[in-house]
C-alpha cells in the first residue's frame, strides 16, 4: 500500500530484456533512498508496485513480468529515464495522497499542457474510455505513481492540476503531449463500481 506522494526522482541505469515482454530494470537513486530497505522489499516506481529482487547502496533491481509489460509504460522506457519513487506506506507515518496499491490500471495520453497562474494543467485520454466511470471530478487518481486531484472529466479525457512543487519533485513536468502515463484509479471507486 502506498500514498501516491513521491518521495524521490530516480533514474534507470540499466534495461536488460529476458524475453519480448519480460525485463530487468536497476534503477539508481540518492545514496540514501534504499538505505532502510531491503531485497523483497515494494517500491513504487512511476506507480507499478515493484519487488526488489537486487540492492546496493544507490540502486536496485526489478523484474518485470508479462502483466506489468502489456499494460503499463514500462515497454518504453529507456536508459537514462527519470521515474518516480515511492516506498511502501508505514503505520507510524503521517498519511497524505490516498491509498495506492501499485496496480496500474491502463495508460493514458497526455493531450493538451495548458497554465493557469501558477498552475499547470494536464489532460489525459484514457486508453480504453470504459475507466472514465472510475473517475470523478474532486476525486483521486494516481499518476504515474503522483496521488493527484481530478479537475474535470468530460467523454473519455479528464484533466488534473499540477502545483509548482509537483512540478518540481515528480517527473510530471517533463510530460509533453502525446506522451503516456500510467493510470490507477481510487480504490474507493472500483469498489463502488463494481457494486453497480
Amino acid at each position: 500500500m502506498f500514498t501516491g506522494i513521491t518521495q524521490e526522482v530516480g533514474h534507470l541505469i540499466s534495461i536488460h530484456h529476458r524475453n519480448d515482454k519480460e525485463m530487468r530494470l536497476k534503477i539508481a537513486a540518492s545514496e540514501d533512498y534504499f538505505s532502510d530497505s531491503r531485497v523483497g522489499d515494494s517500491i513504487m516506481v512511476d506507480g507499478i508496485c515493484l519487488t526488489i529482487n537486487r540492492l546496493e547502496s544507490n540502486f536496485a533491481e526489478f523484474d518485470i513480468m508479462v502483466p506489468t509489460f502489456e499494460t503499463t509504460i514500462v515497454k518504453f522506457y529507456h536508459v537514462g529515464q527519470k521515474v518516480n519513487l515511492g516506498k511502501a506506506l508505514l503505520v507510524s507515518n503521517r498519511f497524505d495522497g490516498h491509498f495506492v496499491l501499485g496496480h496500474v490500471d491502463q495508460t493514458a495520453e497526455v493531450v493538451k499542457k495548458e497554465y493557469s497562474e501558477e498552475t499547470t494543467l494536464l489532460t489525459f485520454k484514457l486508453a480504453d474510455y470504459q475507466l472514465i466511470n472510475q473517475i470523478v471530478n474532486k476525486g483521486s487518481v494516481t499518476i504515474s505513481g503522483v496521488s493527484l486531484t481530478i479537475v474535470q472529466t468530460k467523454d473519455d479525457v479528464f484533466q488534473v492540476g499540477l502545483i509548482p512543487l509537483t512540478l518540481t519533485k515528480t517527473t510530471l513536468g517533463l510530460l509533453c503531449e502525446h506522451d503516456l502515463v500510467n493510470v490507477e484509479t481510487d480504490i474507493l471507486a472500483k469498489y463502488l463500481m463494481k457494486g453497480k
